[in-house]
């Protein structure tokens, strides 16, 4: 025979304590030793649940549980929402740096063309311009490498 103090009986049914006293006076719950047997507590409430306090436990359990499943969800949808972003950024990185690579070999070109002409030029200009020519082609040359 299970047997609850007043106090558990009130906490299991949901009901003040003060309820359970006067069920017990009305002779509606049986006590015995002091104490309110299951069976009684059965008769006199047959629509509650004597598990309340449990089922309470359980359902805060479940809410706990729920709980933290969603916030790992948004977790997991906030950390998708970074990487996106992140691939954004290296995409639109990785296509500056195509362009700057396009800009660098259009350089290089343009150098290497100069220093063609200059020695062109160099070969069939005055022998005093001969000099400034050929150190602005040195130039030219240490700056396209």
């Amino acid at each position: 025979m299970i047997k609850l103090s007043v106090s558990q009986a009130a906490r299991r049914l949901g009901v003040s304590r003060n309820q359970i006293q006067d069920q017990i006076s009305s002779g509606r719950l049986q006590t015995h030793e002091g104490y309110v047997t299951m069976d009684s507590i059965r008769l006199a409430y047959p629509s509650h649940s004597l598990h309340s306090e449990r089922d309470a436990h359980l359902l805060k359990l479940q809410k706990i549980k729920a709980n933290a499943l969603y916030k790992a969800g948004a977790a997991d949808t906030i950390k998708q929402e970074n990487e996106q972003a992140l691939m954004t950024v290296i995409a639109s990185l990785k296509s500056k740096l195509y362009k700057e690579e396009l800009k660098n070999e259009h350089y290089k070109m343009v150098f290497l063309e100069l220093s063609e002409r200059l020695d062109v030029l160099e070969k069939y200009c005055h022998k005093q311009d001969k000099q400034p020519l050929h150190n602005l082609q040195s130039w030219v040359n240490q700056q396209s490498h």
